[in-house]
C-alpha cells in the first residue's frame, strides 16, 4: 500500500487551517452515522465559521502570490537572448554536439572558437580535449589559435596518469571561481569528449553528477559545450539525460556529395537555434553556406551522382536515365520510387546540376545534359578534328 502511505504522508504535511477543515469534513463523512444530529450540526457550524473567518481574513489571490507573477513591464524590459555565435551557441548555456567519428565535430568547434575569439574580446575559451595528442593538435586549427590568442584560448588535455574526469571537475571549480571574479568576462568551456570528462559510475555516466559544475558556471554567466560521439553502429546509445539536461543540442553529419558539414538542431529547448552548414576543403572550413540548400539525404546525393556519371557520356532522355538507374539497382537498394526520381531530375535541373528541355519533335520527351565549360568545348572540338582526320586517312575509328 505504498500509494496510500504516500498520500497520507502528504496530507499530514499540511499545516493549520486547511488540514483541520479537511480532517473535520472527512470525520463527518466517515463517522456521521454514529453521531447525533446535534453533534453533526455543531461540527458543521464550526467548519462554516472557520471557513468564513479564513475567507474574510485572506488577501486576494493575486496579492498573496504577487511576488511569483510577472508584470507586463517586466516582460517588456526582459533582455534579448545573448549569443556567443548567432543562432548557434547561446551565452550562459549548456550544449551538446553529437556525431559519428570523422564527420568534423572538432573542425566545427574550432571554427566556432575562431569566430568567437575574433569577434568577442571578453570571451575566454578553455578547450578540454581528452582525445588528441600534440601532433594532431598542431595539425588542427587549434595551433594558430594558441599562437594568436594565448591569453584567451587555453588548451587542456595532457594526460598525467590520474583520472582525467577528476582533473576536469577540479578545473571546472576553478573556472567557476574565475567567472565569479570577472563578471565582465564570459568563460566558455568545451569538453571533448563527454565520456572522457564527466563523472562516471560503474562505467556509465553518473546522472546524479552530470553537468553539476556546468550548471553552476551557467548560473554565474559562463557556458559549456560538449562534444559527444555516437557508438560504433552510428547510434546514440548513452543516457538520454545527456540530451534532456542540456539547454540545446545539435547532431552533426558530413555530406561528401557537396563537401559540407551540417549541424542539425536536435533539441532547441528555450533557444531558437538554427541549422548550419559549412563548406569544407581538405577537411578545413572555407565558409558558411545556406543550410537548406545543402541539407539533402544520402540517397538523394547518390541519385545525383549516378545521373551525373550517366550524363558524362552525353545527353539522355528521361526514360533512358530511369533505365540506367534500374540497371544500377538504385531503386531497390535505396528504396526510391520512379516518381520521386523524376521529381529529383527536374528539381536538380532547376538548381543547375544539369540542363533539360522538352522537345516536341521527340514526342515531347525531356532531355537532360551537362553544360560544358569553355575548356571542355575546346577539347571536344579537338576530338572531332582528330576524328575527321582519321577518317580522311581511311582509319576505321576515331583516335
Amino acid at each position: 500500500m505504498k500509494s496510500l502511505q504516500k498520500a497520507k504522508t502528504r496530507i499530514q504535511q499540511l499545516k493549520g487551517f486547511p488540514y483541520l477543515v479537511i480532517e473535520a469534513k472527512a470525520f463527518l463523512e466517515k463517522f456521521g452515522e454514529f453521531l447525533s444530529e446535534d453533534e453533526k450540526t455543531e461540527i458543521t457550524q464550526e467548519i462554516q465559521v472557520a471557513q468564513n473567518s479564513k475567507l474574510t481574513s485572506k488577501k486576494p489571490l493575486q496579492e498573496r502570490f504577487k511576488s511569483h507573477f510577472y508584470t507586463y513591464e517586466e516582460i517588456k524590459n526582459a533582455p534579448a537572448t545573448r549569443w556567443l555565435v548567432q543562432d548557434l551557441i547561446p551565452s550562459s548555456s549548456i550544449g551538446v554536439m553529437i556525431g559519428d567519428s570523422g564527420v568534423g565535430k572538432t573542425t566545427v568547434v574550432l571554427h566556432v572558437c575562431t569566430t568567437i575569439l575574433t569577434t568577442k574580446t571578453n570571451v575566454y575559451i578553455y578547450m578540454i580535449d581528452g582525445d588528441m595528442n600534440q601532433t594532431k593538435i598542431k595539425e588542427s586549427e587549434a595551433y594558430p589559435l594558441l599562437r594568436k590568442f594565448p591569453e584567451r584560448f587555453i588548451y587542456a588535455g595532457k594526460q598525467t596518469g590520474s583520472d582525467f574526469s577528476e582533473f576536469v571537475q577540479e578545473l571546472l571549480t576553478e573556472i567557476v571561481e574565475e567567472q565569479m571574479k570577472h563578471p565582465d568576462r564570459e568563460y566558455f568551456v568545451i569538453q571533448d569528449s563527454l565520456m572522457l570528462t564527466v563523472p562516471k559510475k560503474r562505467g556509465f555516466v553518473d546522472t546524479q553528477k552530470l553537468y553539476f559544475y556546468e550548471k553552476i558556471l551557467r548560473s554565474v554567466g559562463g557556458s559549456t559545450l560538449f562534444i559527444h560521439h555516437l557508438n560504433k553502429d552510428g547510434n546514440f546509445a548513452d543516457s538520454q539525460q545527456i540530451i534532456n539536461y542540456a539547454d540545446y543540442s545539435f547532431s552533426i553529419t558530413r555530406n561528401d556529395f557537396n563537401s559540407t558539414i551540417l549541424l542539425h538542431p536536435h533539441k532547441a529547448s528555450r533557444y531558437a537555434i538554427e541549422g548550419k552548414a559549412f563548406l569544407t576543403e581538405d577537411r578545413k572550413i572555407i565558409k558558411e553556406v545556406e543550410y537548406e540548400a545543402v541539407n539533402i539525404e544520402p540517397r538523394e546525393s547518390k541519385f545525383v551522382n549516378y545521373v551525373l556519371e550517366a550524363l558524362e557520356d552525353g545527353e539522355m532522355n528521361q526514360s533512358e536515365i530511369i533505365s540506367h538507374l534500374e540497371k544500377m539497382r538504385f531503386f531497390s537498394e535505396y528504396k526510391v520510387g520512379q516518381k520521386k526520381a523524376t521529381r529529383w531530375l527536374m528539381a536538380w535541373g532547376d538548381k543547375g546540376k544539369w540542363s533539360y528541355e522538352r522537345r516536341p519533335d521527340q514526342k515531347n520527351a525531356i532531355y537532360f545534359w551537362i553544360e560544358q565549360n569553355e575548356s571542355q568545348k575546346v577539347e571536344n572540338l579537338q576530338n572531332l578534328k582528330n576524328c575527321k582526320t582519321a577518317f580522311s586517312g581511311e582509319v576505321a575509328s576515331c583516335i
